[in-house]
């Protein structure tokens, strides 16, 4: 073989090595930039999920805050109701005749000496229903009655007037207000 076919023949193996190393640079390069596309779409895929995550968490917070708000209004506006109805019923029942409570003076005449402990004491009713109240406590002794200008039901104070005992219906109302609140809120509620 002569020189020239040699030089021939080695540079023909250096272009096939150089063709060989060009493909194999290229399949690899086109490997890494696939990765690192893959690897890419991955973290852009991951960062879209997370921010939609957090828009989702932020919607339900707000979501969340929304019907805290109207609830608490609600709640607000069925006091106010609440507060309406039970003014309205104290006032009228401060100012009720006693044909319409008279069965009840006794019990609340009743009621207020024994909270008085038959002490020396006054009890006072309307004047229309002192007659009823006088005849309940009648019995107990150290105990009178009054007419005198006070709300529909009965009033007690001991002689030294450190117990005061307050029997009107207003009052009576006053006392029962949470558990008919409950009743009157769930009615309130139904519509």
């Amino acid at each position: 073989m002569s020189i020239d076919a040699l030089l021939l023949h080695l540079e023909e193996d250096a272009r096939r090595e150089a063709a060989r190393l060009r493909q194999e640079a290229t399949a690899r390069a086109e490997e890494i930039v696939a990765r690192a596309e893959a690897d890419a779409a991955r973290k852009r895929a991951l960062h879209l999920e997370h921010i939609a995550g957090q828009r989702r968490s932020a919607g339900e917070r707000q979501v969340a805050a929304a019907r805290a708000e109207a609830r608490e209004q609600f709640l607000e506006a069925r006091m106010a109701v609440l507060d309406r109805v039970f003014d309205a019923a104290a006032a009228s029942l401060g100012r009720m005749e006693v044909s319409r409570y008279t069965g009840s003076v006794a019990h609340l005449a009743q009621d207020a000496a024994r909270y008085l402990e038959r002490a020396p004491a006054v009890l006072q009713s309307p004047p229309d229903a002192a007659k009823a109240a006088a005849e309940a406590v009648r019995d107990l002794p150290d105990l009178r009655v009054e007419p005198a200008d006070v709300p529909a039901g009965v009033t007690g104070r001991s002689a030294d007037g450190r117990v005061l005992v307050d029997n009107t219906l207003a009052a009576i109302l006053a006392r029962r207000r949470a558990d008919l609140a409950i009743g009157l809120g769930a009615r309130i509620e139904k519509g």
